[in-house]
């Protein structure tokens, strides 16, 4: 479920920076929102002025007959980005357009959600989790791991990061394989951006196998867009990178 709610820029940038994790909703039903249905997992995609699209995940939904019993369960620290005064929090929120009314008929949700990125900065956002990824570590006296960063982003908004593994024989794994072991763990296939860049910040292009193993993941791997450069936002696809991929009529007869 993707539930699109506007939002305010100043709360928008708090979530963004982590100092909000909980949206504050109620539920007026003219708007047609319905809390009651989110779930942990579902995704919600905020619009606001500044930070353009940027989307969260559901990790719970509270529902508190009045705003008085919210705050005193779940304080002000992460629930709201202007107080830290609870009985100004619920003058504020109670300010709100058709708020007040809605919470004594309806009563008011605690989202807790986790930040997941912003549409306009995602490449930024790709990058710079893949270069922290980086840190040479020593496994064992055969096995040598992070000296290059992969980060992924699937279609359903989910960012996933792997590091390099070298080993002394053929068993190791290059980041974006070790990626994409994390996407399929966690559920996800379908890939639609990557950046890989190693530990001089610099990016590197998927090796021979990592495309074969990319284009096999789904129909829609040709379109997966990597990022070339992070001044110019120059991109390549799958498609230009392998483009007479052998296994296409496989897809295409499905």
């Amino acid at each position: 479920m993707i539930l699109k709610l506007n939002i305010n820029d100043r709360a928008a940038i708090a979530i963004k920076e982590g100092r909000k994790k909980v949206e504050i909703r109620a539920d007026k039903r003219n708007e047609k929102h319905n809390y009651e249905a989110l779930k942990r997992g579902d995704i919600i995609e905020f619009c606001s002025d500044e930070l353009g699209i940027f989307y969260v995940e559901v990790e719970e939904v509270i529902h508190y007959k009045n705003l008085e019993e919210l705050f005193i369960l779940e304080g002000t620290k992460y629930t709201t980005s202007s107080t830290d005064d609870k009985e100004q929090a619920i003058i504020n929120v109670n300010k709100l357009d058709g708020y007040e009314q809605a919470i004594k008929k309806n009563g008011v949700y605690a989202i807790h959600i986790k930040y997941l990125y912003s549409k306009n900065t995602i490449w930024e956002e790709l990058y710079e989790k893949a270069r922290n990824a980086i840190y040479d570590r020593k496994i064992s006296n055969m096995i040598d791991a992070g000296g290059v960063g992969a980060a992924i982003l699937t279609d359903n908004h989910h960012i996933y990061i792997g590091v390099c593994i070298d080993t002394a024989c053929s068993l190791g794994m290059c980041a974006e394989r070790n990626a994409i072991a994390n996407m399929i763990t966690n559920g996800d296939k379908v890939i639609t951006k990557l950046v890989c860049v190693d530990s001089r910040g610099e990016f590197v292009f998927p090796c021979g196998a990592c495309r074969e193993f990319l284009m096999q993941l789904d129909k829609r791997s040709k379109d997966i867009e990597i990022l070339l450069d992070d001044t110019t936002y120059e991109i390549a696809t799958m498609k230009e990178l392998v483009p007479n991929w052998w296994g296409e009529d496989r897809f295409n007869n499905q």
